[in-house]
């Protein structure tokens, strides 16, 4: 009985290591299969991740690139910004240096600005205008316009500043009142001191006012307001107060003159063309005439010599050709078209003259 139940619990034991041998082989395996699949899973998502973090990459990089280029074009434009804005900082000293100083620097500034005006209005030297050299006289102005028509319109550049500058730089409204005040009347001396110069009698012309140049805005707007009737004085004094802007509007009118008489003097020419043109017609009408003339008389003399060639030389022809049955002359046909005068009376004599346009 021992011997037989020592047997039995061996086999049961072999069984159950056998049984349990092939459930954890097969559990093995599942876990196997689960865990590849999970791998796969996992390697699949990893694999999405970077080709996110390469294109990220990618972005990035592009646009580090485009940062440092902006950044390099930024620095390239702030180094330029302060390269302009230092020779603007310098011509702006000069010019405070110039404005400053005597009054035949100021005076420079004002006809060197007067230049570059006429020259940005589109006016040509020694055409348009003309520069007046100061020579031992100051009885001449520094520019004079010349108009169609010999008209010729006088301009002195004229910048009264101190009083001006001085009502800028006070910190005190009744000292910048002051010297305002003073830089009204300083405007009205020195308009009046040119209206006693009279510069249209001296440089001729039909003309009879004379510009006195302000080249800067301020200054005239700043004496006009101090001296309200200035401009209408001004004007009753033969004289006109101008600034940058309304010389230019002037002096584009001017312009405007000298194309309009470009045009007229080119219509002239071209009349005077035409002109030359119909008397060379009439003596071409003429020789035509004749031309018809004679053709006429040739077309006659031609079918008087087909009559007589049909009436006496044909006849003794076709009775040689009987004779001799040689070939037959052809018949010769005669011009019926008759040569078409010229009429004479549908040429005038000449031309009407042009009407005046300008």
């Amino acid at each position: 009985l021992k011997v037989f139940s020592a047997e039995q619990l061996k086999e049961n034991r072999d069984e159950f290591r056998k049984y349990a041998e092939e459930r954890l082989g097969e559990s093995e395996e599942k876990h196997v299969a689960e865990l590849t699949k999970r791998h796969e899973a996992i390697e699949k998502q990893f694999d999405g991740v970077q080709k996110k973090m390469d294109t990220f990459q990618d972005l990035h990089q592009k646009i580090e690139e485009q940062r440092i280029k902006a950044f390099s074009e930024l620095n390239t434009r702030v180094l330029g910004l302060s390269v302009e804005t230092k020779a603007a900082t310098e011509a702006t000293q000069t010019l405070s240096t110039v404005l400053k100083g005597s009054s035949q620097s100021r005076g420079k500034w004002g006809e060197m600005t007067l230049r570059n005006i006429v020259e940005v209005a589109g006016m040509t030297e020694h055409c348009d205008f003309e520069e007046q050299d100061q020579g031992d006289t100051d009885r001449r102005p520094d520019m004079v316009v010349n108009l169609p028509g010999e008209g010729r319109i006088p301009i002195d550049s004229k910048v009264p500043f101190a009083d001006y500058e001085r009502a800028m730089e006070a910190t005190d409204r009744e000292e910048e009142k002051k010297h305002l005040e003073l830089h009204g009347k300083k405007m009205r001396t020195t308009m009046l001191d040119l209206a006693k110069r009279d510069y249209p009698s001296i440089v001729g012309g039909k003309v009879d006012f004379t510009i006195m140049f302000i080249p800067i805005e301020s200054v005239a707007a700043a004496a006009f307001s101090t001296q309200p009737n200035l401009q209408q004085e001004a004007i009753e004094n033969k004289i006109l107060i101008a600034t940058p802007v309304t010389l230019i509007a002037l002096l584009k009118t001017v312009g405007i003159y000298w194309q309009q008489e470009k045009l007229a003097a080119n219509a002239q020419e071209i009349w005077n063309e035409t002109c030359d043109l119909h008397d060379r017609l009439k003596v071409f009408h003429v020789h035509l005439a004749k031309v018809g003339k004679n053709l006429d008389r040739a077309v006659g003399g031609f079918n008087s010599a087909v009559a007589s060639f049909e009436g006496r030389v044909l006849p003794k022809a076709r009775t040689i050709e009987a004779l001799s049955q040689k070939e037959g002359l052809p018949e010769m046909d005669r011009i019926e078209r008759v040569v078409r005068e010229v009429d004479v009376k549908a040429v005038p004599e000449a031309l009407p003259e042009p009407e005046e346009t300008l």
